[in-house]
């Protein structure tokens, strides 16, 4: 039995033109299967190229926005972007419509969320998947825990000394799984980068937080050349994952510094010293209890994912760089990855979102 055809919007059809006359000299049938389409489609699209032209013409005389210039510079840089599959943002595009309102000499135009949410909709924007991490977590075990454990475990520790460390994976060359496109768009994502680091993630109930601990897989990386200092404790392995054994060293190095400082505090890890009394959480629980699940290494990466597209639609933005989205992110290093990941966190709630805080009524 044939599927439903699909039926095309003016828009579309005119986006699929766009793509059509951007394509090398190429056979029909190669182009319909290059733009996802069937080929009497294209071909009929082809043959009706002067209405839909003249259809696109009307829309925007009935549709315009109140700023046409701003929006159809807009448009041009959001195709340009695409057509290199470099992944856009809500925040990223509206912040290149204030950077291009002020080239434009345009000094009363507001990138507002509803102009944002108007322009999307005249344009037919949409944002779609191109390419996560929940747990079956265990309620019950988080809440004897914390009425049982919990309250014995920290009475003895001051909020300052009262610390959680947790590690993730971070695939430092891979471009965010979502765009920002037009609905014609049928660019796939390509082929995710699989280079990957640890991060360790450590954080005060205070708010407070210590260095990254990041594990890469040279001992040596070509770009630490010329790097007085690092923002992060930095080990290496063939893998690129934390160990006991680096984990280990790690902590001896933290309790030899606390030792100095005479200081004793509690750390929580999610799976001991004289002055780092180590604690394991529940098992089942990290996904609803640890802080650093809580947001905190989320928001790290999210803001590292924005960081990143920064740094792709910087590149684009450059006429004499020719490269792709992916070819850009390639270049990424290891060095540019940590002083993204070292600037980000969100601490304080988290704590709480996991009720690990405590109010003083609470402890007598």
């Amino acid at each position: 039995m044939a599927g439903k055809r699909k039926t095309l919007s003016a828009d579309e059809k005119r986006h699929l033109l766009e793509s059509y006359d951007s394509l090398p000299k190429t056979s029909q049938r190669d182009a319909a299967q290059k733009l996802g389409i069937p080929q009497p489609t294209l071909s009929k699209i082809l043959k009706d190229r002067e209405s839909i032209i003249q259809n696109e013409g009307d829309r925007k005389r009935m549709r315009s926005g109140k700023e046409p210039m701003v929006e159809a510079a807009l448009i041009k840089w959001i195709r340009n972007a695409r057509e290199r599959n470099a992944p856009l943002s809500g925040p990223l595009v509206m912040q290149k419509a204030k950077e291009l309102a002020v080239a434009l000499g345009v000094t009363d135009f507001k990138a507002s969320t509803g102009w944002f949410e108007r322009f999307k909709k005249r344009e037919g924007i949409v944002f779609k998947k191109m390419h996560g991490e929940a747990e079956d977590a265990d309620i019950r075990s988080r809440e004897e825990w914390l009425e049982n454990e919990w309250i014995k475990m920290r009475r003895d520790f001051a909020e300052e000394d009262i610390w959680n460390a947790a590690e993730s994976g971070i695939y430092f060359r891979a471009l965010p799984d979502g765009t920002l496109t037009f609905k014609s768009d049928n660019k796939k994502g390509g082929k995710k980068s699989k280079e990957r680091i640890t991060a360790l993630f450590i954080c005060s109930m205070t708010g407070k937080k210590k260095d990254l601990f990041i594990i890469g897989k040279s001992q040596n990386p070509r770009c630490f050349k010329n790097v007085r200092h690092l923002p992060v404790c930095y080990a290496a392995n063939a893998s690129a994952w934390m160990t006991g054994y680096l984990f280990g060293e790690w902590l001896k190095d933290w309790d030899r510094k606390l030792g100095q400082e005479r200081r004793k505090i509690l750390l929580l890890v999610d799976n001991c010293t004289a002055h780092v009394t180590l604690e394991f959480l529940p098992k089942n629980t990290t996904s609803i209890l640890q802080p650093c699940d809580q947001g905190i290494i989320r928001t790290a990466k999210a803001y590292f994912c924005k960081q990143m597209a920064r740094t792709v639609l910087h590149h684009i933005d450059d006429k004499n760089n020719k490269a792709t989205a992916v070819e850009i992110a390639r270049k990424i290093s290891l060095l540019d990855a940590i002083l993204m990941l070292a600037n980000a966190s969100t601490i304080r709630n988290c704590w709480k979102k996991g009720g690990l805080v405590i109010a003083p009524m609470e402890e007598a």
